[in-house]
């Protein structure tokens, strides 16, 4: 037979708990959320951080991220980043790199933000756009190009 040790939780009012942990009768545990990270804990101590929308454990000495929201992958600094909703139903992945985007992602291909770049693999062209001067495009076949490409800039087709 299986023994549980029940933590119990409280809530104050404001949004925060104090105690440990609260398993709840649909099978989950409730982490004790914070509005902002406690001063001092024990080391190996976890909580939701509800304005980062992130889970934090304790290291002894400061407090670490471990997940955070389900719509990207987020480095320490919060700085490098892949994210998969900027926006409602967007359908597109970012990818952010020392605070600056560097590509875009979607249905049509990935699209380099910084260094100029585009590449392309396996796909129909069918859009009328131009590249830039100064920008690339680097098209992987098989390719189909039905509509029209304006190139004032690089374009290679493999």
């Amino acid at each position: 037979m299986a023994t549980y040790r029940l933590i119990h939780a409280v809530r104050d009012g404001s949004g925060d708990t104090t105690g440990l942990a609260e398993y709840t009768n649909s099978d989950t545990i409730l982490l004790p959320v914070h509005s902002s990270d406690p001063s001092e804990s024990n080391e190996g101590a976890m909580i939701y951080n509800s304005s980062d929308n992130t889970i934090k454990i304790y290291t002894g000495s400061a407090w670490e991220t471990v997940a955070s929201d389900a719509t990207a992958v987020i480095d320490a600094d919060a700085d490098t980043k892949i994210q998969v909703e900027e926006s409602s139903d967007e359908d597109k992945i970012r990818y952010d790199v020392a605070g600056t985007e560097v590509a875009v992602q979607d249905v049509s291909g990935m699209a380099f933000t910084t260094n100029s770049g585009t590449v392309r693999h396996n796909q129909t062209q069918a859009a009328t756009y131009t590249i830039p001067s100064g920008e690339g495009q680097l098209m992987a076949g098989p390719v189909t190009v039905t509509g029209t490409i304006t190139n004032n800039g690089t374009l290679v087709i493999m």
